[in-house]
């Protein structure tokens, strides 16, 4: 078995990828190395933080191994977005480095008054600026000998790097001063690998597992967290350093404005296995210290659901991509899965014998192809991107994706495909909206439906939706599926729901929301995430300006 491993090609980034491709020989795995350039790589002449966006050097990557042309991308995981393309996953995360950051030139305390210090950070300038306002701080972009380099010719007195670069590289003699966590909180997952595969468990997956350190997966699942539900990125000012010591961990976390003029921290613990929630409540405590108005300078824009409680009522496993576009926009958001999934056993139908498979959701593909050897076959259908994503994620490509994210679009896509006569599968919910298999048999095909999967109530919902949705009530509830609102009101009734903004994700939902009479405030123009969010942040500006 040999292996693509997917890289950047900076020094750094090729050490790290051959690190890695040296633990899996020491498995028996053999692997070869692409480079693949990134938007990072390519904008070497503005500061990080002005470019903006997220998954500036790990976009391109993840692409190709969502296209199969790669089987493992190798990142820093701090480079690393907290909410990943559906379809991968964080295969393994190896014993981290140091995480800490170092001085190279001078320590702290021997930088003249009014000193030239370079970092690309602006988590490092803002903390720099706070424990040292006199300094002067300069961009400083490059791999790290380019930086070293400049600091060399005296560009700069002292450059501020991660330790854990500069030691892997062999340059650990060239550290001035490690800056003490009290100081200079690292950022989120500094220090650490990350090895991201697609989340098919095939043997990239299994091979890559074998490298993960459980102290450190916990480590940084908490810091993780703190990004997450801050709705920040990796060049923003948030820091965030974990500790973990056989089954407790630390955590400490700070936001600071980029003039350094304010610095809120949070320190915290508990059980490892509870990383996740002791990150997330660390951003929650941030966040009524003042957090949100500091990010949304960093932005450089008013954030729309600033101050908006938003319940997002999606199953956890599926929950992340909304919480966290959500988060970026400002809210404060409310997890309670009103939803869970249990697989159903099913007779295995001969895959090839079919001319078309029909998918009507990401759930359908990944407990279809649970029991399924994912092997080329009939021809694909797909009923959105999402959908279509999970079936790529398996090799599978779909023939058919309709522009509209709902079954009749399924229906009228198929219509001209000459389907008399043809079997036509279709894996789905046990409980599912019976158009498409009626219509498609109209058309003459012969349909087969087989039932994957069944949508449950999780068995603590009622506790939960009553404290999610007690007083003060949320200011937005999300629903994304018929099933999210009917499990929704038979745990907590419409009265509950009475002054609480409804945002649906598309017509079929809106309309049985509006049959067990709930108002829909507003609706996605098209079936997916990304508007869904968009739809509720152009509502709530357009209130305002209209206020105004």
């Amino acid at each position: 078995m040999k292996l693509i491993i997917g890289s950047r090609g900076s020094q750094l980034a090729l050490w790290q990828a051959r690190w890695v491709a040296a633990r899996l020989l020491e498995l028996g795995v053999e692997t070869d190395l692409t480079i693949i350039k990134t938007t990072g790589d390519k904008i070497q002449d503005v500061p990080l933080a002005k470019v903006g966006g997220k998954g500036l050097f790990t976009k391109e990557i993840e692409e190709a191994l969502l296209a199969g042309t790669i089987d493992l991308a190798v990142h820093s995981l701090k480079d690393l977005p907290t909410v990943l393309p559906d379809g991968l996953t964080l295969a393994a995360i190896p014993e981290r480095e140091s995480p800490f950051d170092a001085l190279i030139g001078h320590t702290l305390a021997t930088l003249p008054q009014g000193a030239k210090v370079g970092t690309s950070s602006l988590r490092r300038s803002a903390q720099l600026k706070a424990a040292r306002p006199d300094l002067e701080i300069e961009s400083v972009r490059g791999n790290l000998d380019t930086r070293l380099r400049k600091l060399d010719e005296g560009q700069y007195d002292a450059i501020l790097l991660a330790a854990a670069g500069l030691r892997r590289l062999g340059w650990g003699e060239r550290i001035a001063e490690l800056m003490d966590p009290e100081m200079m909180c690292p950022a989120v997952g500094q220090g650490a690998l990350a090895i991201e595969t697609r989340d098919d468990g095939g043997a990239a997956f299994l091979a890559c597992a074998r490298l993960d350190h459980g102290p450190t997966r916990a480590e940084v699942t908490a810091e993780r967290a703190v990004l997450a539900a801050l709705g920040g990125g990796c060049q923003v000012p948030i820091g965030a350093y974990a500790q973990a010591d056989g089954q407790r961990l630390r955590l400490r976390s700070v936001v600071v404005h980029p003039d350094g003029h304010t610095m809120l921290t949070d320190e915290c613990g508990g059980g490892v296995k509870n990383a996740a929630e002791i990150g997330a409540s660390a951003a929650e405590r941030l966040l009524a210290k003042g957090a949100r108005q500091i990010l949304a300078q960093v932005y450089g824009l008013e954030l729309p659901l600033a101050g908006r409680r938003v319940v997002v009522t999606r199953a956890r496993r599926q929950a992340g991509t909304l919480s966290g576009k959500l988060r970026e926009l400002g809210a404060d958001v409310i997890e309670l899965p009103v939803i869970d999934f249990v697989q159903l056993a099913f007779e295995r139908p001969e895959w090839k014998d079919y001319q078309w498979a029909i998918f009507t959701s990401a759930n359908s593909v990944d407990f279809f192809f649970e029991r399924m050897a994912a092997v080329k076959g009939p021809r694909l259908c797909a009923i959105g991107p999402a959908t279509a994503d999970a079936l790529r994620a398996r090799g599978l490509e779909p023939e058919v994706v309709p522009e509209e994210y709902v079954a009749e679009s399924i229906v009228k896509a198929l219509s001209g495909a000459g389907l008399s006569g043809q079997r036509v599968l279709i894996p789905r919910a046990e409980v599912a909206r019976d158009v498409i298999p009626e219509e498609l048999r109209a058309l003459g095909a012969r349909v087969e439906v087989v039932a994957v999967y069944r949508t449950i109530a999780p068995s603590e919902l009622p506790r939960q939706a009553r404290a999610a949705l007690a007083d003060p009530k949320p200011d937005w509830v999300t629903v994304t599926s018929s099933s999210t609102v009917k499990h929704l009101l038979a745990a907590a009734g419409p009265a509950t729901l009475a002054g609480v903004k409804i945002a649906s994700i598309g017509p079929v939902t809106s309309e049985v929301a509006r049959r067990h009479g709930l108002m829909v405030t507003v609706e996605a123009e098209r079936s997916t995430i990304d508007a869904l969010v968009e739809a509720m942040a152009h509502h709530v500006s357009s209130q305002a300006n209209s206020i105004a």
